[in-house]
């Protein structure tokens, strides 16, 4: 406790000589210009100007074609190999920086047409880039393996691809020649299509009608502002937000459903060129992720329904006081009424820097710098035609900090959100500078566990230090929800594109009312008896960007039980596991396959034991929560 005390002043201290920015009322509305700059993320940390962003896009495409030099001559000689794949390296990190400063300047003005003429071109610039290297993998597999551990034994250099390299050779039976896989390059472009054709529909293009505000107004509804009206103490503001917002999509869904059939098509067409059986192994395998350890997590949720969400469900119809059934707009908003839930970004910080003490004073400074408007790494608040939602940019160039989105609305769960999307900056920050460039970044299966570490550590800290018994029980909610959407809803999300992908492999087609009908199965499924949907509810699915991803939400399941797991750890054995885990896992990028690091830190998700705790958790909770509400309000 003194130690952690200790670390929690030093901490603050740094806190109070940070930059501390402006008060400033976030709206989802106002336009770019509005926002103050002392919030806004700092592009030229990338390039000073456009214009210098221009001249280096010159410079690069002027020196990829040399890349193709190699072709023919990887067999020559270790050093001739070496020299290829450092080339690469250097290229790669180039065409990085560019991408970022493009996303920099996109993703906040997402109908700036010049920042879309840039998007372009780095998209043309991506494609041309893997075409041009297309020969490598096929070029490599022909040499004889011998040879390859000569090299290996032989060079130094060369040694630090050798993890690369043994990858690729136990890819063997899915590549293809080299003019196959130049083909498959050049077409990656084009494949991408459908995620931006959605993107472009549900960011700018889609517009919503004038809904209820909290303040008692009516105001166009927001596809940003959509989650914190969904989650308004005001039945009647939640519900219009949810009819409006579903009966948009609903008048979307047949455009909505043809791209997310492009997305499938384009799947198989990876399973069917590179001799996959199904589009779930041609996901998971490269990373080394058997398709059982998916389908054990949809199966150990599915036969832990009734005694865990169903059941939670049925305590949300009972403290809401609910005489029917619980339903969409009755399942984001706080079960408690009153409770305080205003965070200013800087009171967020704070309570980072208080909570965050388990995972050492050098990550916490580090984070505190990372998260202070005027370091640049962040654009803190939502603006009309900004990418909605939250992230960090994890494309790594070692001469460039990450950049982090939010659109941070002064709720708890924005606080939640800032320490996740920062969990995952530091994870990129940490790999990127102990990694050589080759394994700097860390695979989709790791992705989500440094940010849902943070989440619970925060969680622990606010409850542990929580003795009023109303926000102690918000506080439970909290962790209820966090479950029921990392765990339950992302299941649910797989196991709806698990099933819509083999309907796909099966030549059909993915039509407006097979979606909606699976959607609505699974929903009825999962929330059980107590939950009943909406006209327009089934049609949630086309809300979902991650679907256009590619099984990336099994990520968020597995990393949410990896990350409980951890705090876990981290709470008990203090320092050493967390210094454990920061070397063994944020540290290590992708130089092992992610299984492998992931047990190295602490956790092992080739069982359904975690799994099980984590459901344990859930119902433990639910029970606290009960038991917590009866006692404080009566069994009413």
């Amino acid at each position: 406790m003194m130690k952690r005390l200790v670390a929690t002043l030093t901490v603050l201290s740094l806190v109070l000589l940070s930059t501390i920015a402006l008060a400033y009322t976030p709206d989802p509305a106002s336009p770019r210009s509005e926002m103050p700059v002392e919030y806004q993320w700092k592009s030229d940390h990338v390039f000073d100007s456009v214009e210098d962003w221009e001249k280096e896009y010159e410079a690069v495409s002027a020196v990829l074609p040399a890349l193709a030099d190699y072709e023919g001559k990887l067999a020559d000689s270790a050093q001739t190999l070496f020299d290829c794949f450092e080339d690469i390296s250097n290229v790669t990190q180039r065409i990085y920086r560019l991408y970022i400063y493009t996303s920099t300047r996109l993703d906040v003005e997402l109908s700036n047409s010049d920042n879309m003429g840039m998007q372009g071109k780095i998209g043309f610039m991506f494609s041309t880039f893997g075409s041009t290297l297309s020969y490598i993998t096929p070029e490599l597999l022909e040499i004889p393996e011998e040879t390859i551990n000569g090299f290996l034994a032989n060079h130094e250099g060369l040694k630090i691809y050798e993890y690369d390299i043994r990858e690729t050779l136990r890819q063997k039976e899915h590549t293809l020649t080299a003019a196959e896989e130049r083909i498959l390059a050049m077409a990656g472009q084009v494949r991408g299509l459908p995620g931006s054709v959605s993107a472009k529909l549900r960011d700018v293009d889609m517009k919503f009608p004038e809904v209820l505000q909290e303040d008692g107004t009516m105001a166009p509804l927001t596809l940003s502002g959509f989650s914190k009206l969904r989650a308004s103490t005001n039945p009647e503001v939640r519900a219009q937000a949810a009819e409006a917002f579903f009966g948009t999509f609903r008048s979307f869904e047949n455009t909505l459903a043809a791209t997310l059939d492009g997305v499938a098509k384009s799947h198989l067409l990876t399973v069917k060129a590179r001799n996959y059986d199904n589009c779930l192994q041609a996901s998971l395998e490269p990373d080394h992720i058997s398709t059982d350890t998916f389908r054990m997590l949809i199966d150990t949720v599915n036969q832990n329904l009734e005694r865990t969400l169903h059941k939670y469900v049925a305590l949300r119809k009972k403290v809401l006081g609910l005489e029917g059934p619980v339903t969409f707009d009755n399942l984001y908003n706080p079960m408690l009424d009153g409770v305080p839930d205003e965070y200013s970004y800087q009171e967020c910080r704070d309570l980072m820097a208080e909570g965050l003490t388990p995972l050492g004073e050098d990550y916490v400074k580090l984070i505190m710098h990372a998260s202070d408007p005027a370091n640049g790494w962040i654009d803190v608040y939502p603006n009309a035609n900004k990418r909605t939602g939250a992230y960090s940019n994890g494309v790594v160039a070692k001469d460039i900090h990450p950049f982090v989105l939010h659109n941070y609305d002064n709720s708890l769960d924005a606080v939640f959100t800032t320490a996740h999307e920062f969990g995952h900056a530091l994870h990129s920050w940490y790999s990127s500078r102990e990694q050589p460039f080759v394994y700097a970044d860390y695979t989709t299966f790791l992705a989500e566990i440094a940010s849902t570490c943070n989440e619970e550590i925060l969680l622990v800290y606010m409850l542990e230090n929580e003795k009023d018994p109303v926000k102690r029980l918000s506080l439970l909610n909290k962790r209820l929800e966090n479950i029921r959407l990392t765990i339950f809803r992302q299941t649910l999300f797989e196991e709806f594109e698990l099933r819509f992908h083999e309907y796909a492999e099966k030549d059909n087609v993915l039509t407006p009312a097979f979606l909606n009908n699976l959607y609505e199965e699974l929903i009825t499924k999962y929330y059980g008896p107590n939950f009943k949907m909406g006209e327009n509810d089934c049609v949630e699915w086309a809300f979902i960007p991650h679907f256009y991803y590619n099984f990336y939400m099994f990520t968020y399941a597995t990393g949410l039980t990896s990350g409980i797991s951890l705090a876990k750890e981290i709470e008990s054995h203090g320092q050493k596991a967390a210094d454990r885990y920061i070397n063994n896992m944020l540290k290590a990028g992708s130089s092992r396959p992610p299984v492998e690091i992931l047990q190295s830190a602490g956790v092992d998700l080739t069982t359904p034991k975690p799994f099980l705790v984590m459901l344990d958790l859930f119902e433990d909770t639910v029970d606290e929560f009960d038991a917590l509400w009866t006692k404080t309000y009566g069994d009413k």
